[in-house]
């Protein structure tokens, strides 16, 4: 459980995450949620409260000069097509830093389908050395073609999909070590 005080506007907000991987429970100034979160493209989020789903984009990061953890940090959130505002005034690094402490410790990831699709294409191969970010596999969901790209660095160790084979959302697709 990690719990940050942020600021949203002009009010300050008590939030507490508690949960791992995607499955979430969320108090937000005292009221919890159920919250899934699925990273559809990098930085863009479909974000499931209580059954009801939000698309949420990230701007980058905009940290203190410091960067230590639980320093203030500023976000910028696109949500559902509206611009706001949020700050972390204290807490851990956040979930992104979680992740990717998590990856690290584990050294390795497996990654999810961020919804129903197909394949198109693979373009990474079992034992491939992959960075942060480097496109592993093309699908296509809605109409729409998108990358879906490496969280961690690492070995690929094993591609668990074919080319023109239909997935499930949450499915593994690739685990990387």
């Amino acid at each position: 459980m990690t719990a940050y005080l942020t600021r949203v506007g002009r009010e300050e907000v008590d939030v507490v995450v508690a949960g791992d991987g995607d499955e979430l429970r969320v108090s937000v100034g005292g009221r919890e949620r159920h919250v899934r979160l699925f990273e559809i493209v990098p930085g863009w989020f479909a974000l499931i409260v209580d059954g009801v789903v939000h698309d949420v984009g990230v701007v980058p990061d905009h940290e203190t000069p410091s960067g230590a953890p639980g320093t203030h940090r500023r976000r910028t959130l696109v949500i559902d097509g509206h611009i706001q505002d949020v700050e972390v005034l204290r807490g851990a690094g956040g979930r992104a830093a979680a992740r990717a402490a998590a990856i690290a410790e584990k050294g390795g990831a497996q990654v999810r389908a961020p919804m129903p699709g197909v394949v198109v294409a693979i373009r990474a191969a079992e034992g491939d050395d992959v960075d942060v970010g480097q496109p592993l596999i093309v699908m296509e969901a809605m109409k729409m073609q998108m990358d879906v790209r490496s969280p961690a660095r690492g070995t690929v160790r094993r591609v668990h999909v074919a080319a023109g084979g239909e997935i499930a959302g949450g499915q593994v697709l690739v685990t990387i070590e």
